[in-house]
């Protein structure tokens, strides 16, 4: 309950109500000014007389609505100003994670998630450490591990970055969106700290071999949560998902994976299919027995050269493809297909000159 109490959602929407305050106290103070001025300076006809007419006109509350929304809008990103501190803290602990730095210590004392996810990178970078001078981890096996990580956080932290500045930037956002968006980014912390969680079971990570923690899942509303969690990685991009999905499409598997699966397809998808402009997201039953999802973009062909290798480790395809190739892990497409592999599925790839499609199948449940 605690924990709750000092959540990063309920202080978001507490420094929300405390900017609202803080802009109503101050357009009082700017109107008892302007009006003792007013009584104690204007001349009929003046500026000041004309000023005030417009005001008769347009109605005081309106008047001053001009003042207090881009006041509540500046005092807001005052104090919200720290959270992208912590971001940028945190991006940099897991960029040093990624590169195999475990000396620096990410520091953050904020009593809620962030503190949290902060002590977790703390914690793996000591676990890391202390493994690695036993000799517990070849360097293959650690370049592998840190690798993974790094790949797995990068998209909600992106995630929770892109909403952040909506909410700050955006001034058209009404109050439910707004509470639609932080909800979002509660969530996505919330996932950020499970995923550090698994770093500890991750030396024991041996993809078609780890037990999957089974449940019935509507893959369509998973799907659907998915795109709408990532949109400000698609908004970044300038692609347009455009997902049909039925519902329901039932499976038995475990949701953290097969969550993790789609995200690199859809990331992926992100990345390489820019130039289409959209991201295709279907949902068939192929007979009653096979569910399969597609993923398909508009960008540039995959090479039939790279075709049989864009599911190995490492693997980045042609650098001349995307200036970003050479950047990143090639460990998205792997995992995604040992995902597939663990729920008895499968998933290939084709493409052409128009477009490139991921199919994903999974048996239905």
């Amino acid at each position: 309950m605690a924990r709750y109490k000092s959540g990063f959602r309920l202080k978001m929407v507490y420094t929300f109500g405390l900017s609202l305050l803080l802009s109503g106290l101050s357009t009082y103070v700017i109107y008892r000014f302007l009006q003792n001025y007013y009584y104690d300076n204007a001349d009929y006809g003046g500026v000041l007389f004309r000023v005030r007419l417009f005001m008769n006109m347009v109605g005081d509350l309106y008047f001053f609505l001009l003042l207090f929304i881009p006041i509540a809008i500046l005092f807001f990103f005052i104090l919200t100003k720290k959270y992208s501190v912590y971001f940028s803290k945190i991006s940099s602990g897991i960029h040093d994670l990624a590169n195999g730095d475990f000396t620096k210590e990410v520091n953050i004392q904020s009593n809620d998630e962030f503190e949290s996810v902060a002590t977790d990178i703390n914690t793996a970078k000591k676990q890391l450490k202390i493994a690695i001078e036993k000799g517990e981890f070849q360097e293959s096996s650690k370049d592998y591990l840190v690798g993974n990580l790094a790949h797995d956080l990068r998209t909600p932290l992106t995630s929770l970055i892109g909403y952040l500045e909506i909410v700050m930037q955006d001034e058209s956002l009404t109050e439910q969106q707004k509470q639609h968006f932080l909800k979002i980014v509660h969530t996505k912390s919330q996932r950020l700290e499970r995923l550090i969680d698994e770093l500890f079971e991750m030396t024991k990570l041996n993809y078609g071999k780890a037990p999957l923690r089974k449940e019935t899942i509507d893959l369509s509303e998973l799907l659907q949560q998915l795109t709408e969690e990532m949109y400000p990685i698609f908004q970044a991009e300038h692609v347009e998902i455009r997902p049909n999905l039925p519902a329901p499409l039932m499976i038995t598997g475990d949701g953290s994976l097969l969550a993790r699966l789609f995200e690199n397809l859809l990331s992926n998808a992100a990345k390489y299919g820019t130039e289409g402009l959209y991201i295709d997201v279907e949902g068939v039953m192929v007979d009653e027995e096979v569910i399969e999802v597609r993923v398909t973009n508009y960008g540039n062909q995959i090479i039939p050269e790279d075709l049989p290798h864009v599911f190995d480790m490492f693997y980045t395809g042609d650098k001349a493809r995307n200036h970003e190739a050479s950047q990143r892990s090639g460990l998205g497409l792997f995992i995604a297909q040992n995902i597939a592999g663990q729920h008895e599925g499968k998933i290939d790839v084709e493409s052409d000159a128009i477009k490139t499609i991921f199919r994903v199948q999974l048996p239905s449940s």
